[in-house]
């Protein structure tokens, strides 16, 4: 998976102080401190504590599966990664199939690289309830509504400060780079607790 990419194209803020380490709509720049979801020394990034990490939510990690419209099945924060990056443009033929945030996440492209912080909130928003949604859906009672709130943040992220790199390929070094270099995978790490891939470091 790529849990440091896991949504981007358009950051969704689900608007949780408490995981996010910085302002994704006033482009403050946090720093990484050491144990807070920067890297490792040996390149990984730490997992631990966090909103994702609960009893609760590994619970429905183990039971979460998401075939996307390619065809491809993915499983657990596998799943969740991959439920939030297609809930950004939607995908009718997933199972389960997304709606998606399309109206919202065009609203972004739009208006990049001044956008109000209304309409970076609303695609935030709309990421993180189809995500959580899907996720009930999948597997029932579905991920925790601070666990969303971390998607929601990397995806506000990614949509204040890197739309213009990411909108084509979100893998591409290109946006993977603005996206460390704006804090936002570290942040999404800290928040959600989970183990990432070490793309930033």
């Amino acid at each position: 998976m790529k849990l440091g990419n896991l949504i981007w194209v358009l950051a969704v803020a689900g608007s949780v102080a408490a995981c996010n380490s910085g302002s994704p709509i006033t482009n403050e720049r946090p720093p990484v401190e050491p144990g807070s979801g920067g890297t490792t020394g040996s390149g990984g990034t730490s997992g631990g504590d966090g909103a994702c990490t609960t009893a609760e939510n590994a619970a429905v990690y183990m039971d979460l599966e998401y075939t996307n419209g390619g065809g491809d099945t993915f499983t657990g924060p596998d799943a969740a990664s991959e439920i939030g990056s297609d809930c950004i443009f939607g995908a009718p033929s997933s199972t389960p199939a997304l709606e998606g945030c399309g109206a919202q996440a065009a609203a972004v492209i739009g208006c990049f690289p001044n956008c109000p912080a209304d309409t970076i909130q609303a695609a935030a928003d709309c990421v993180a309830d189809c995500t959580q949604m899907a996720t009930i859906e999948a597997a029932p009672p579905g991920l925790s509504d601070e666990c969303v709130a971390c998607t929601g943040d990397t995806v506000a992220c990614g949509a204040a400060f890197c739309t213009n790199l990411c909108v084509s390929d979100t893998n591409s070094d290109e946006c993977i780079g603005c996206r460390c270099d704006n804090n936002c995978i570290q942040a999404f790490d800290a928040c959600s607790g989970l183990p990432g891939d070490g793309e930033c470091g």
